[in-house]
C-alpha cells in the first residue's frame, strides 16, 4: 500500500510539472503578442520622415549603415548619367536573389549572370543543386511550381543569414524576369530601407492591402526582411510554413501580418514599373488574365502598357535578356538627346505609408467579381478532370447521315449495282446487305 502512494505522488508531481510548462508556454505566446502589437503601434505614432532613423532597441544596424543619411545631399543635383548610375550603385545597395532549377541553369539562370544581374551589388541564385559557374546556393527543398513558396523562404532566411548587413534593398525575382537595375535604384533613392515596405507590381485579391506578383518580382527593405525573419518567419498563426502555397500570395499575407506595407511604385502618369509580362511579346496592350489582378487601374496616359521608367519584365527569354540590353544601353538615335536625368525628392514617411496603408483596389467595369488564382495541380485533380465523349457516338452519327434514303432510290436498279459499288468503294464504306431491306431509324 505505502508503494502504490509512493508511485501516486511521483504521478501528480509529474502532472502537475506538465501543466505548469503547458501554462508557461501559452503565457509567452501571449506576452509575445502582446510585445509585437505595442511594437507596431509605437511606429505607426511616430511623426518622422523617411530620411530620419527609426531604432528600436537592440538593432544597431540601423545607426551602421551611411546609406542612410541620403538626405543630407541635395534631391535636385543633376550630373551625366554615368556618373548618377556610379553614385546611386554605391549608395542604393541592391541584392537580387534569383530562384531557377538545376534544369534551367545553362537555359535561363547563365543569361541573367551575363546581363542584368552583372549591375546588382550582389547575385545570387536560388536552387536545388549548387553550380559553381552559377554560384547556385543548394537550397534543400523540393522543385516545382507547387512549392516555390518554400523556396522563397529558404532564399530570403538564407540571405537575412548571411548579407543582411551588406545591403538596403532585397530584390526576389524568377529565372525569366529581366530587371533594369538602374531604373530599380532610382525609384528606390526616394525612400529609406528603415521603413517597413516592399514595391512591386501591385494585385488586388487574396490579401486586404494587395500583394505584389511573383513574376515580376518584388523588392523588400532592410526593414521588411528584418520584420519578416524576427516576427513571421517562425510564427505560424501569422505566416504559413507550409512547403506548398503560391509564394507571392503567402508573403503578401504575412507581410500584411508583420506590418509591412504594400507600396505604390506607379510614376507620375499612373503607368506600373513592375510589368508582369514582356513588352516583345504584348506591345501595347496587356494580356487579358492580367486586367482583372491589377489594384491600380486608371492612369493618365493613353498607353497603357508600361512606365517610361520601367523596372523589370516577365515572361521573358534567353534571347529577350541580350535584345533588351541592347536596345537599352547601345542603342541611339542620332541627333536626339535625351532630358537630363534628375534624382527623385525623398518622400515623407508617415504621410506616404498611412497612404498606402489605407488605399483600396480602384474600380474597373471590367472586374465584376473576384479571380482566383488556379488551384495547384494534384493528382486528385487531375483524376478529376471530364473525360471526353467517346468517339464511336461520333462516328454513329455520321453512319446516320451517310445511310441512303430508299424513297430517293429509283424503282429499278441493275442487278449489278451492289458488285460494282463493292469494287470502287474502299473497304471501310458502308454498303447496304442485299437481303435486308434498308429502313431509316426514327
Amino acid at each position: 500500500m505505502s508503494i502504490f502512494r509512493h508511485h501516486r505522488k511521483r504521478l501528480e508531481l509529474l502532472l502537475m510539472l506538465l501543466i505548469g510548462l503547458v501554462w508557461g508556454i501559452l503565457f509567452s505566446q501571449l506576452l509575445q503578442r502582446a510585445s509585437w502589437q505595442f511594437y507596431n503601434e509605437d511606429l505607426n505614432d511616430q511623426s518622422s520622415s523617411f530620411g530620419s532613423n527609426y531604432l528600436p532597441s537592440g538593432d544597431s544596424w540601423r545607426t551602421s549603415e551611411p546609406s542612410y543619411q541620403l538626405t543630407t545631399m541635395p534631391n535636385n543635383l543633376t550630373t551625366d548619367e554615368e556618373d548618377l548610375a556610379v553614385r546611386l550603385f554605391n549608395e542604393t545597395r541592391v541584392l537580387c536573389m534569383v530562384l531557377t532549377s538545376p534544369k534551367t541553369h545553362r537555359s535561363r539562370a547563365i543569361h541573367i549572370k551575363r546581363t542584368w544581374g552583372s549591375r546588382c551589388n550582389e547575385l545570387i541564385f536560388m536552387s536545388t543543386k549548387s553550380d559553381k559557374e552559377l554560384g547556385a546556393v543548394a537550397l534543400k527543398v523540393k522543385e516545382g511550381y507547387s512549392n516555390l513558396w518554400a523556396k522563397t523562404r529558404a532564399g530570403l532566411q538564407y540571405v537575412y543569414k548571411h548579407h543582411f548587413r551588406n545591403y538596403d534593398w532585397f530584390l526576389k525575382a524568377d529565372d525569366d524576369t529581366y530587371v533594369v537595375m538602374e531604373n530599380l535604384r532610382a525609384f528606390l533613392y526616394a525612400f529609406t530601407p528603415t521603413a517597413p515596405v516592399y514595391f512591386g507590381s501591385k494585385f488586388r485579391w487574396h490579401v486586404k492591402q494587395g500583394y505584389m506578383s511573383g513574376g515580376a518580382g518584388y523588392v523588400l527593405s532592410k526593414e521588411a526582411l528584418f520584420r519578416f525573419m524576427k516576427y513571421g518567419f517562425s510564427n505560424s498563426s501569422i505566416c504559413s510554413n507550409r512547403s506548398y502555397g503560391y509564394e507571392d500570395v503567402e508573403l503578401g499575407r504575412c507581410m500584411q501580418a508583420v506590418g509591412v506595407v504594400a507600396g505604390d511604385s506607379r510614376d507620375e502618369q499612373g503607368l506600373a514599373r513592375f510589368m508582369p509580362f514582356s513588352p516583345l511579346h504584348w506591345f501595347a496592350d496587356s494580356p487579358k488574365w492580367y486586367r482583372p489582378y491589377r489594384y491600380y487601374t486608371s492612369s493618365n496616359s493613353s498607353n497603357d502598357c508600361c512606365s517610361n521608367s520601367a523596372i523589370s519584365f516577365h515572361y521573358s527569354n534567353a534571347k529577350d535578356f541580350y535584345v533588351l540590353d541592347y536596345v537599352i544601353y547601345k542603342l541611339r538615335a542620332f541627333g536626339i538627346s535625351r532630358p537630363q536625368e534628375q534624382l527623385p525628392v525623398m518622400q515623407p514617411v508617415l504621410e506616404t505609408l498611412q497612404k498606402w496603408r489605407t488605399s483600396k483596389p480602384e474600380n474597373n467595369e471590367s472586374v465584376t467579381k473576384e479571380t482566383p488564382k488556379p488551384k495547384l495541380k494534384t493528382k486528385a485533380t487531375q483524376k478529376a478532370k471530364p473525360t471526353p465523349k467517346p468517339k464511336s457516338k461520333l462516328k454513329t452519327k455520321a453512319i446516320k447521315i451517310a445511310k441512303p434514303n430508299p424513297k430517293s432510290e429509283p424503282k429499278t436498279k441493275p442487278k449489278t449495282t451492289h458488285k460494282t459499288t463493292h469494287k470502287t468503294t474502299p473497304k471501310t464504306s458502308h454498303k447496304p446487305n442485299p437481303k435486308t431491306p434498308i429502313t431509316p431509324k426514327k
